[in-house]
């Protein structure tokens, strides 16, 4: 009895506490253990990695590398990236020929930049590591027959290079043995010849030339040239210490168009390291991944749940940076694959979903300028059938300015921009015999190939919003009177959205019919919004469409983010038992024939092809349990399952421009703190409060109840508020400990190696 009260005591309890509200000016001050909290949820490898599904990996959103075994060459791979590092054949003046009419990716793919190699003495026998969060780096111990060799790896986040610090302990007959390091440059070639062996464009492909290795004092370099013009390099250097231990560094530089610089840039990346501290690099690496992760805070009582979150958050910083290229399908963790660029149908749209909540917009700029560079292109290129495509992904460059609460922005960037998509869809309009406007035929990602349906739900949901977003931006700032005049009649006489017995169609002329992985026919509810889950009808409508898509032929073609997807719609729809059910499954990996890996990356196409996306949409997921902003309201634990009785977050951000924090204790909402960035209405839905006070000091806040479970709260620009439904002495955000058995889910553990290497078979190619 006793023991089980002890163990009910430790599953359950809070731990130390982590902030404490001060009431002189309502902040939570951080008192968090974080290399303790976050060292709960490092991934640890009891196996060695034997291939990049099973990597250790570290980024600084531009650099990076993914570190594994090659077996039978007895070596380990610290396989270098750099996300920049594209092919530009149709533009080359610039540094990527993407958004350039007539090219494909044959022309603008991304490029393998090589692997440095470490050759032991030693056969290979196993390997210990573990991916530290809180301080970014990998180390490890490879375990030969003749001994050990140690290593830590990490990219510094304000230099564009890894470092590997190495040390052994290899001997034979009682006489140290030296490892070895080679550098195994990349196949300077698009992998989607790889992918598409047969194809007439891979046929006729002609490789880039063969890299040239030279050295400048001391430092080596592989410089690869590109036939469109311009060329990237890699240089390295090895600083020898003693006892067999070596510090290397390995800078990667792409000043494509630019001829004969990217070495020079290398070069002296490298140098300027050499002649540094190693604490200097370290403590200044650190100190950014610190401030990063101390920007948000949540906790809940799932162990593995919990972990992945913060994997994944430690993973957007390691893949995008404000300053670097927007986030492809695979970050700066380079693998041949068949989709070596971006997606538009899906995939861009939930890869910077977790960013607007986890109050990490900073590491998100890069897609605003995606959207700013190409949108000319895009809007005019991409306005075909597949409009939807383009049209849904500024939804995301709307998002960002929302999150930010920055209106003004909406007004000068997205409205222009808007309008002239609402220009295409126009385009696509007509008058059925009732007056109604109905959409030509279009495509609805995913669901038969590229087929075009009548009234499309995907677009429908989508021409909604811009017509929506155009009306309430444009009334707030009193302009373009007659276009919201011209707007809101287009609204009026819009087809609705088409539904059958099963729900929402994929358009007036096709029904759900077979088992597909998009939701492209459900964003009208999420992430869009243009169905209100507050209405009953919506609300009915759109429950039995979820259901019917997951059910159908028992649900045979869904893939990972068909899980993530329909967890964010329950949670819309306040179904947190639900969503938590599909992201246990997603969890699980089971998850049709996609893979979800050990190392918390997803693939497609049998293992070969990595998509960042789903897994960065699982933590969106994860969130919107705990805080959701839709609908100018604040709605926070909108969707906790039962079991969780304890849950709390701190300074996650709702749209409007609000951080805000709350507790959960006994089932029940504590209190809620709310910081007003940019002094938007702040309106604030806690389902089970049906009164709210003010309890922190300062000027007295006007909280009024909206309705039964809703209060405006009159928060000026920079101003903050604690608030509860009953008076407490102090507020406190705590984590939640969780048992020693349940924690470092993640990596490889014993005897759970991939029984294959998922590769692409890599003809040779003649140069």
């Amino acid at each position: 009895m006793k023991s089980f009260f002890s163990f009910y005591l430790k599953k359950l309890c809070f731990a130390m506490c982590l902030m404490v509200f001060i009431h002189s000016n309502a902040q939570l001050v951080d008192r968090i253990d974080w290399s303790k909290f976050l060292g709960q949820h490092d991934l640890v490898w009891e196996e060695i990695p034997m291939q990049w599904n099973e990597g250790a990996f570290t980024g600084n959103g531009q650099v990076g590398m993914m570190i594994y075994a090659t077996m039978k060459e007895n070596r380990i791979d610290f396989h270098m990236g750099r996300q920049d590092v594209t092919d530009h054949r149709g533009a080359p003046n610039k540094k990527t020929s993407m958004g350039v009419k007539g090219t494909d990716l044959y022309d603008f793919s991304r490029l393998d930049v090589g692997r440095m190699a470490l050759f032991p003495v030693g056969k290979i026998k196993s390997a210990s590591i573990r991916q530290d969060l809180w301080n970014a780096e990998v180390r490890g111990v490879i375990y030969t027959d003749l001994g050990e060799i140690s290593f830590r790896a990490y990219t510094p986040y304000d230099r564009m290079m890894n470092v590997i610090e190495v040390s052994s302990t290899e001997k034979k007959n009682s006489k140290a043995l030296d490892y070895k390091w080679q550098w195994l440059a990349g196949n300077p070639i698009t992998p989607r010849v790889y992918a598409k062996p047969d194809h007439p464009t891979t046929l006729a492909y002609v490789p880039n030339p063969k890299p040239v290795i030279t050295t400048d004092n001391g430092v080596s370099i592989c410089t690869q040239a590109l036939l469109a013009g311009g060329d990237y390099a890699t240089a390295w250097a090895e600083r020898k210490l003693k006892n067999r231990e070596s510090t290397l560094y390995v800078a990667i530089a792409n000043e494509v168009p630019a001829a004969n610089v990217s070495a020079k840039v290398a070069v002296k990346t490298v140098k300027e390291a050499m002649a540094s501290k190693t604490k200097t690099i370290e403590s200044s690496h650190r100190e950014w991944w610190h401030q990063y992760y101390k920007k948000s805070f949540i906790t809940m009582p799932d162990t593995k749940m919990e972990s992945f979150y913060w994997i994944q958050i430690y993973k957007m910083a390691a893949s995008s940076r404000a300053d670097g290229p927007a986030l492809d399908l695979m970050g700066p963790f380079y693998k041949n694959t068949g989709w070596p660029s971006l997606w538009w149908n899906l995939n861009v749209q939930l890869t910077y979903w977790p960013f607007n909540t986890s109050n990490h917009l900073d590491i998100a700029q890069n897609f605003i300028h995606l959207i700013d560079t190409h949108f000319d292109y895009m809007v005019a290129h991409k306005s075909g059938s597949n409009l939807g495509d383009f049209a849904w992904a500024t939804h995301n460059y709307w998002l960002y300015f929302k999150y930010k609460g920055d209106e003004e922005a909406i007004q000068n960037k997205w409205v222009p921009k808007a309008i002239k998509i609402l220009e295409k869809y126009e385009a696509k309009m007509l008058r059925n015999d009732k007056g109604q406007i109905e959409l030509k035929p279009m495509g609805s990602p995913e669901y038969l190939g590229f087929k075009s349906f009548k009234n499309t739900n995907y677009n429908l949901a989508i021409l909604r919003w811009l017509l929506n977003g155009l009306i309430d931006s444009n009334v707030k700032f009193n302009t373009n009177q007659e276009g919201v005049i011209r707007w809101k009649q287009t609204l009026r006489d819009l087809i609705d959205y088409p539904v059958d017995e099963h729900g929402l169609m994929i358009g007036s002329d096709q029904s759900v019919d077979m088992s597909h992985r998009h939701y492209s026919h459900l964003l009208a509810l999420y992430p869009l919004f243009q169905l209100n889950p507050d209405n009953p009808k919506d609300r009915a409508l759109v429950e039995k469409s979820v259901v019917h898509w997951h059910k159908i032929e028992n649900g045979s073609k869904l893939g990972g983010y068909a899980y993530t997807g329909a967890a964010s719609l329950y949670a819309a729809l306040s179904k947190g038992n639900e969503a938590n059910k599909l992201l246990q499954r997603f969890l699980a990996g089971d998850i049709g024939r996609a893979l979800l890996l050990p190392n918390t990356f997803y693939m497609e196409g049998n293992g070969l092809n990595p998509v960042i996306e789903t897994p960065l949409s699982a933590a969106a997921s994860i969130m919107e349990l705990q805080l959701q902003s839709w609908g100018d309201k604040i709605r926070v634990f909108p969707a906790v399952p039962d079991s969780w009785q304890e849950a709390s977050f701190q300074d996650l951000r709702a749209q409007g421009g609000f951080l805000v924090s709350a507790s959960r204790r006994e089932g029940k909402t504590e209190w809620v703190a709310i910081k007003s960035v940019s002094g938007q209405p702040c309106v604030l839905k806690v389902a089970d409060w049906t009164h709210a006070i003010q309890i922190s000091k300062g000027r007295e806040v006007s909280i009024v109840k909206n309705s039964e479970h809703d209060f405006v709260i009159d928060l000026k620009k920079g101003e903050s508020i604690w608030i509860a439904p009953k008076k407490i002495r102090q507020a406190e955000v705590m984590y939640i400990t969780h048992l020693e058995s349940e924690i470092n889910q993640y990596g490889v553990k014993k005897g759970r190696n991939y029984s294959e290497i998922m590769e692409y078979e890599v003809p040779d190619y003649k140069y």
